[in-house]
């Protein structure tokens, strides 16, 4: 087949389409009517010769050839969309867009509530997916679009991404406010022996940082819990006699609604950064470039140094 012969507009039918798995949902998603499609469709598949969608009970299925069509389709697809999208503008008072971002729990403790402030006063339509950090690799979901921004502590993204500094955080240890054993101080002995709340989640670096400088300096723990969220640590520190280690920020947060208190690590932990990622696609796309802008605004330490 002759490429000229080909229009654009249906291969973004045909990337709808297998997005989608349904011919409403995909007609949708390009802005199309239901039978204008379908048309679409029908006239893709008598110019491949190939039925490339075949309606089943899950759906729209593709065919052998359309999978191996799919790939290249949807990286043309994001390629002319990007590049058309440099010069756009980008209205966030009018547009009702949701961006996926990638986030720890930390981070929806303490950032959420200020951003969702923001956004409710100066964005009203914009919406925030805040998506679950895959243990292995966040690259391809950020490299295709899928997801936005990575906020956080994340290590060894790789060629590909920029990066920009928020603030930041150190560890402290945190027990319960009325703890019988533990006053203002922290000794190394009380470390050791206070029962730990560990948190395990893979999905962050904060544990693994946290546990590098416990192996390296040889410390034993006497690990009493181990739990997948860093939120769940305070409530429960709070109810025990146990201790736990996390960052100040994260602990400042339930300062005032929970039944904890901030001591000083005998243990000397790193301090660590927290940032901003994005991949190299979308470093001109104006609306990312607004989003990563609203983030600096509310939580960078040079903006709040500065007002």
């Amino acid at each position: 087949m002759n490429i000229n012969s080909l229009d654009l507009n249906l291969l973004l039918a045909f990337d709808a389409i297998d997005r989608e798995r349904n011919i409403t949902l995909a007609a949708e998603r390009v802005g199309l009517s239901q039978p204008a499609l379908s048309n679409a469709l029908a006239r893709l598949r008598k110019l491949l010769n190939d039925p490339l969608f075949v309606r089943t009970a899950k759906g729209m299925e593709p065919t052998p050839y359309a999978v191996r069509l799919s790939g290249p389709i949807r990286k043309a697809c994001e390629l002319i969309d990007g590049a058309l999208k440099i010069d756009a503008s980008f209205d966030p008072t009018r547009t009702s867009r949701k961006f996926s971002v990638y986030m720890t729990d930390i981070g929806e403790a303490v950032m959420l509530p200020r951003l969702l402030r923001h956004l409710q006063t100066f964005a009203p339509r914009i919406g925030i997916n805040v998506e679950t950090i895959p243990k292995h690799g966040i690259q391809e979901a950020m490299t295709s679009g899928d997801v936005d921004l990575a906020v956080g502590l994340f290590e060894g993204l790789g060629g590909g991404f920029f990066e920009q500094r928020l603030y930041r955080d150190d560890f402290v240890c945190i027990v319960r406010a009325d703890h019988p054993t533990v006053g203002n101080t922290f000794s190394q002995q009380q470390f050791i022996d206070l029962p730990h709340v560990l948190v395990s989640s893979g999905g962050t670096g904060h544990e693994a940082a946290i546990e590098k400088i416990v192996v390296k300096q040889r410390v034993k723990r006497s690990v009493a819990l181990s739990v997948p969220h860093f939120l769940a640590l305070p409530a429960i520190v709070a109810q025990t006699d146990a201790t736990g280690t996390v960052p100040r920020k994260l602990a400042l947060s339930f300062m005032n609604s929970i039944n904890i208190k901030l001591l000083t690590s005998p243990i000397k932990f790193p301090t660590i950064e927290i940032k901003q990622h994005w991949h190299a696609r979308y470093h001109h796309d104006p609306a990312n470039k607004w989003l990563r802008s609203i983030f600096a605004e509310l939580f960078s330490e040079r903006n709040r140094r500065s007002r």
